[in-house]
């Protein structure tokens, strides 16, 4: 079988460029264990976005080598990113790249920048929500803009990571609604849930992806731009109640290794786009979690980004958190 693929990198001038591959469809294909690197903690929606993607290829015999989730949390994605990249050109290590990663590339000044990866591949995108623990008493957005008027200074918000889109989320909440929430950045979504749940915060900010038990969390607003299903159908959005300007939608995507092999990106945007089709990826993770099911290829996923930063960019000196 004979194919062409156009496949790109962002380069360091933030030009794309394409390579012209042809040949059998197995050019490239891993040789023995491929490391899965998930740059935030266990438990969180990352992490459940890799298990998942891994057991879909499992179950649809897409990658015949075994894959290892690799948790690498820290720096609000930047310990993963910068593991990835000292991979230089192992074709055997992928990682997950979503919105929060790049966004705290912006706000930190990373090391690690979005031209010193090589994206692959995006399978969907998320938005987020701000609830709290299902047995507070505070039981709608009114509820805690009313106990914030009291001592806003005193409520504590968490989310995953500095400078990411729980952190970006929170500063669009607090600049909208007037309010001096204080944010508490965690490792991941898990430590947050952990955190909420056991009373050592009042709200949390979290992504759909993550999988919150609604037993457990009582969502009270969406930054969706249209209310989202079930079982978060019940959910007013934020522009519902009145504050339009809290929408912030965000990607899952992945990424390579900076010197990452043509064939080898060729090899993983091939993957991913089979997976992408499976039902059960459609079933058990999209629908699952109410995400938007999309596909884009490396080239198109190197696009995206490089227009997703820019954005993030202008959001964050919106609400002050850049210069």
């Amino acid at each position: 079988m004979i194919i062409v693929k156009q496949l790109s990198k962002v380069a360091l001038s933030g030009a794309v460029g394409i390579t012209l591959i042809s040949g059998s469809a197995n050019a490239w294909e891993p040789e023995r264990n491929v490391e899965f690197v998930v740059p935030y903690s266990a438990g969180g929606g990352s992490d459940i976005n890799a298990r998942m993607l891994v057991e879909t290829f499992r179950q649809s015999d897409l990658v015949d080598e075994t894959i290892l989730v690799n948790n690498r949390p820290g720096g609000s994605g930047a310990v993963g990113n910068s593991y990835t990249y000292n991979k230089g050109d192992d074709n055997h290590t992928i990682m997950t790249f979503n919105g929060g990663q790049m966004m705290s590339m912006v706000t930190n000044d990373a090391n690690v920048q979005l031209e010193d990866l090589t994206p692959l591949g995006t399978l969907a995108l998320d938005t987020l929500l701000l609830g709290v623990a299902a047995d507070s008493d505070v039981e709608s957005l009114d509820d805690l803009i009313k106990k914030a008027e009291e001592d806003s200074d005193s409520i504590a918000i968490g989310g995953a990571g500095r400078g990411g889109e729980d952190h970006l989320a929170f500063a669009m909440i607090n600049s909208s609604l007037g309010t001096d929430f204080q944010y508490v950045p965690f490792g991941g979504t898990g430590e947050v849930t952990s955190a909420l749940l056991g009373g050592h915060i009042d709200a949390a900010v979290y992504k759909l992806g993550s999988r919150m038990d609604p037993s457990q969390v009582r969502s009270l607003a969406a930054l969706s731009d249209e209310r989202l299903e079930a079982p978060y159908d019940d959910v007013p959005t934020f522009a519902e109640l009145g504050y339009p300007d809290i929408q912030l939608m965000i990607f899952r995507g992945y990424a390579g290794p900076p010197d990452m092999s043509d064939e080898a990106v060729a090899y993983w945007e091939d993957v991913l786009k089979k997976a992408s089709e499976s039902e059960q990826w459609k079933s058990d993770y999209i629908e699952k979690n109410n995400l938007i099911g999309t596909f884009m290829g490396a080239e198109e996923s190197a696009e995206f980004y490089s227009e997703e930063k820019a954005r993030y960019a202008e959001k964050f000196k919106e609400v002050g958190i850049i210069e």
